[in-house]
């Protein structure tokens, strides 16, 4: 068969496993063109161009187009199964995201395995997130009867459990992003990961920034000895794993943060408190994480997506703002920058979790702050 021009991502080979699974995990990889590569770089087929948001969510640097040659035409799920079903690949775990109809299980578990030779088991789920651990129950639909798997994500590896501890696979751009913005610093930060989990982003941070000490804390014992395990997966040394409710232990580290990630989009805003307390008196940098929903249910219908997204960012940024300013006079002689906020993923129809990078910084200009918490008008839309 003729070689077919194709968009493509360059990628660096040290980078381009972790960059094919994110692909691959979002139905973007061309899986009937050959991946080729040079001796620098390797280039991955598109099933289509990627616009700008996309690209900084999979934390992509460079697109461009290529011949690939292409295998025989292989069919896509939905030719398969008359619709395309929902789901995430972690490790080789598929699961399915949203319900398909029960005499359909078995179909759609047949098909994604067909198509994705690497995946050894097909789940779904059978709960919400619970409790405080964040833990959900699935069922096995095909395969092997385990939830455990081994996980590849910008070059580390994660050892998890998908019924004992929390991981999102969609956030692999972000984890990077964060990772890489703390090694720019070229110097060596104390960093806290309040919600860390398994340690997606705690292990990406300590990789990419050796010089750095993180402080990973979670709630979930199970959480914390995934993320131990995986800290000598990934030859890991300058890491703190500790077990703990932050809102109880978060004394033991008063001012000593120079970066602090609050990976809890549904109710970080409790624990502000704590997180400006664990920051250095100087103040320092805040990776937050909100959900936002854009309008009330009835006015869904006559809004456009770009203009739910715009109204997200604005509240994220707005309730940020406002969070900080009721903590009252404990916080009274500092400035809050917002540096940066966007989207992360979509959470439910016109409801987005939000990422917003902001600032702490300690007003020395002045003795007297009459609004000492505000985003400077050079970082207003």
């Amino acid at each position: 068969m003729d070689p077919e021009r194709l968009p493509c991502v360059k990628a660096a080979k040290r980078e381009g496993e972790h960059i094919r699974q994110a692909l691959l995990a979002r139905g973007l990889l061309r899986t009937d063109a050959k991946i080729s590569s040079d001796e620098q770089f390797i280039y991955l087929p598109l099933s289509r161009p990627l616009p700008e948001v996309e690209l900084r969510e999979l934390g992509i640097d460079e697109l461009t187009t290529r011949e690939f040659v292409i295998a025989g035409k292989r069919k896509r799920i939905e030719e398969l199964l008359g619709f395309k079903p929902a789901f995430e690949v972690v490790g080789d775990i598929a699961v399915l995201t949203e319900a398909v109809d029960q005499s359909q299980e078995a179909a759609v578990a047949d098909a994604i395995m067909a198509l994705h030779r690497n995946i050894k088991v097909v789940a779904k789920r059978v709960s919400a997130v619970e409790n405080v651990f964040r833990t959900r129950r699935l069922v096995t639909i095909a395969g092997e009867y385990r939830t455990e798997t081994l996980h590849t994500e910008n070059a580390c590896r994660f050892m998890l459990d998908l019924e004992t501890v929390y991981f999102n696979p969609r956030l692999a751009g972000e984890r990077r992003r964060i990772a890489t913005q703390a090694a720019q610093t070229g110097k060596p930060e104390e960093v806290i990961d309040m919600f860390a989990g398994v340690g997606p982003f705690t292990i990406q941070i300590a990789k990419r920034a050796p010089l750095s000490h993180i402080t990973a804390i979670d709630i979930n014992p199970e959480a914390i000895r995934y993320l131990t395990a995986n800290l000598k997966l990934n030859r890991v040394e300058n890491v703190d794993a500790i077990v703990g409710d932050v809102k109880e232990i978060y004394t033991r580290f008063s001012n000593t943060a120079d970066r602090i990630i609050m990976n809890l989009p549904k109710s970080a805003y409790l624990f502000l408190r704590e997180a400006l307390s664990m920051l250095k008196p100087e103040g320092g940098i805040i990776h937050f994480y909100g959900l936002e929903s854009a309008y009330a249910e009835e006015a869904v219908e006559k809004k456009t997506r770009g203009e739910a997204l715009a109204r997200v960012i604005e509240l994220a940024k707005e309730r940020l703002v406002t969070s900080v300013e009721d903590l009252g006079a404990e916080f009274a002689g500092y400035s809050l920058y917002i540096q940066r906020a966007r989207k992360v993923k979509a959470y439910a129809p016109y409801a987005y979790i939000v990422g917003v990078d902001a600032e702490m910084r300690r007003d020395t200009l002045t003795r007297r702050h009459i609004n000492p918490l505000y985003v400077p008008q050079q970082h207003r839309p």
